[in-house]
């Protein structure tokens, strides 16, 4: 079941937007999806106690809050609970570039509420499935199931190649050619012969050419590869934030 809630110091439109996602959870899920919106919290606190002994997997979060802003407990969130996906919701539209330092899935303007929280509901929800889509790799220790959300990136070692997850590492006997064809329908890049990187795992692209992934670990890009990886994560980031 998907957990999602609300994150804002106005009682009027925390209780007008959370009223709207059950309308669309009753109305507009697949089958196989459940959810379930939680009453709004109106702080960080409120979250951060509510994450200390379940899960929200969906939170609209407010940015301009007091005490604690909604950035600072993004930030909060991406170290401690980074499988809870945020929503930025805001009154002031240019908040929405300064947003991108956090990683949101998008960025839901309070003006605009009745145009854009369907689209909205309606992509997170498919990010939520594709989430928990597979992949089988043979590994040098027998067959693996991975979520495609859990590999952070691919590394070439000669007639090897080692997928990166977020827990552990996996060696596989195969090309880099083979592993590109494998990723290939899904949001992976191979920015370098030697890496081939999960564009949802980019923290942050230096100007100097190297990508910072999630797990801290800095991966240079060929500079042959440098025009076509920028045009695709452009428009992988499009993607996340087109309304």
């Amino acid at each position: 079941m998907l957990t999602i809630a609300v994150c804002d110091d106005n009682p009027q439109f925390d209780k007008l937007l959370a009223g709207k996602l059950r309308q669309l959870c009753a109305y507009s899920l697949p089958d196989r999806i459940v959810c379930q919106v939680e009453h709004p919290f109106h702080s960080a606190d409120e979250v951060l106690h509510y994450l200390s002994v379940r899960s929200i997997h969906i939170l609209f979060l407010d940015i301009d809050m007091p005490e604690v802003s909604g950035f600072k407990l993004a930030e909060t969130l991406k170290d401690r609970y980074p499988e809870t996906i945020i929503i930025f919701v805001s009154a002031y539209d240019n908040f929405v570039y300064s947003s991108f330092e956090y990683s949101p899935f998008r960025f839901l303007r309070k003006s605009h509420l009745e145009e854009e929280l369907t689209v909205t509901f309606q992509k997170v929800i498919e990010k939520c499935i594709l989430d928990d889509e597979t992949m089988t790799f043979q590994t040098t220790e027998g067959e693996v199931i991975l979520r495609l959300r859990d590999i952070l990136y691919i590394e070439g070692d000669k007639n090897y190649f080692v997928i990166h997850s977020i827990t552990t590492d996996y060696r596989c006997r195969g090309t880099m050619t083979a592993a590109e064809e494998m990723t290939a329908k899904y949001d992976f890049f191979r920015i370098h012969s030697a890496y081939i990187v999960n564009l949802e795992q980019i923290d942050r692209i230096d100007d100097t050419g190297i990508v910072r992934m999630k797990n801290g670990n800095a991966l240079e890009i060929s500079r042959r590869k440098v025009a076509a990886f920028r045009d695709a994560y452009m428009q992988f980031t499009r993607r996340r934030f087109a309304r």
